[in-house]
This record gives structure tokens, sequence and C-alpha cells, in this order.
């Protein structure tokens, strides 16, 4: 097992923890899930609290991230010129929808939401800017799948594999390299309640000059509200996004 660079190890803890949620974790479970012994992650989480890069509960004796850790992700946040080109697009299917709409970054081995705008409706999502996905099981991750390399894919398959998350997910590499091609093809991705029991989502790409896939974005929303004819309208609207966005960030 390859041993951990000393001065990685308090990023390990912020990471660990980001994907706890508002309960947190303890340091027992911190310790064992970012791979450092107790008495270590017990260091370090101190001076993170000490810091104010953590926050402990004291009734729980668990901990969360702190509200210092938002001057480091906001600086990174705005410093994404993508965030500035995709916002008018972004309001423009929200208003077309009413649904909520996410912009995606690629990041390592999984997505992640760089910017959000929520439905008005009163059953919406619980997505948050800074959250990560699976690549397989959401529109905007098979996105990224489907304009990968095929040794770019197998890295995902082999290092993270194709977890289920609901009975609708596709779990078979060969499922699921049709429906990429699918996606190719077509110009757009559909989560069929894929990842989250309910909620269907469609997503499209972002072009860069080269032609490679540098974000998607998606409008998301409850099953009952994704008719098929409701479907066939958005990924109208998706397709168009995709060309008018690609096209104004070359432009940029």
């Amino acid at each position: 097992m390859k041993k951990m660079d000393p001065s990685l190890k308090a990023l390990q803890i912020l990471e660990t923890l980001s994907d706890s949620g508002k309960e947190g974790m303890g340091i027992t479970d911190l310790a064992t899930k970012s791979g450092l012994t107790k008495s270590t992650a017990h260091r370090i989480v101190n001076a993170l609290v000490e810091a104010g890069y953590l926050v402990r509960k004291d009734a729980t004796k668990t901990y969360t991230l702190g509200f210092r850790i938002l001057h480091v992700t906001a600086s990174l946040m705005d410093s994404l010129e993508i965030k500035e080109v995709a916002r008018p697009y972004l309001n423009r299917l929200w208003e077309e929808s009413k649904e909520t709409v996410h912009l995606v970054q690629l990041d390592g081995l999984q997505a992640v939401y760089i910017d959000k705008i929520d439905t008005p409706h009163t059953i919406g999502l619980l997505s948050k800017v800074g959250k990560r996905l699976m690549l397989h099981s959401t529109a905007t991750g098979k996105i990224f799948l489907a304009y990968m390399s095929p040794e770019e894919r197998q890295k995902i398959y082999t290092e993270v594999g194709l977890p289920q998350r609901t009975p609708h997910t596709l779990c078979s590499i060969p499922a699921l390299e049709e429906e990429l091609e699918t996606i190719k093809n077509k110009g757009y991705a559909i989560d069929r309640m894929e990842n989250k029991e309910g909620i269907y989502c469609i997503a499209g790409p972002i072009f860069s000059e080269n032609g490679q896939v540098i974000n998607s974005f998606s409008i998301s929303g409850p099953s009952f509200r994704f008719t098929e004819k409701d479907v066939e309208n958005l990924a109208v609207q998706v397709k168009e996004t995709s060309y008018g966005l690609s096209r104004d960030l070359v432009q940029f």
C-alpha cells in the first residue's frame, strides 16, 4: 500500500468529510474512511477545528466542514469562466422548464456540481454545489463517459466499477456501452431513475474548441413531471443549449 504524503493528510480529512452530509463523522469513522490512524486523524482534526476549517458538534461528538472552507471554494468557483458563459443559458433552461438546472465538471473519476438553479416547485432535488456524482448512473456523468476514449472509460470501470444505485442503474459494461453510443448519436443523455429513485434527468455536453467535452449540464426533476412528451421537448432544448453554449465558449 502506497504511503500517503504527510502534506496531503489534512486534505484527505476534508475530502472525506465533504461526503458525510450534515451529520458529519466521528473520529473513528473519519480515520477509517480517510485511511489514517485514529491518533493521526485526531491530531489533524483538532488543528482544522482550531483554524476554522472544521466544526465539532459536542452533542454527537462528530465533525463537519466549517465555514472557512467557503473562502477557498468560493474563490475557485468564481475563477471558473465556464460559469460566466453558461449562466445565461442555464437561466433560459430554467425559465423554459421550471426544473432544477445543474452545471457539472469532471473531477478525476467522478463529476461535481459547480452551479445550480433550484426549481420553484415545492418538490425538487436535494443537490448542492460541490456534491460529487457517479458517472455511470447520472445523465451528466454519462455525457462524460460517452465522449471519453475507451482507455479512459476502462479506468473508470476498473477503479470505480458500476455500483447499483437503484433497480434501474446500468450495471453491466455492454449495456452501458450501448447506452453511451446512443448518447453520442442523439447528442444528449437521460437518467431514468438510475441514480435516485423517482428522479429523471436530461443532460447535454459542452464542447471545447478542439471538440472535447469539458463540462455537462442538466435539467432534473421528479419522474411524474417528466412525461414522454416532456422528455422530448426538453431534449430539444438541451441540444440547442449544447450547441449555443459550446459556440459561445469558444468565442469567449
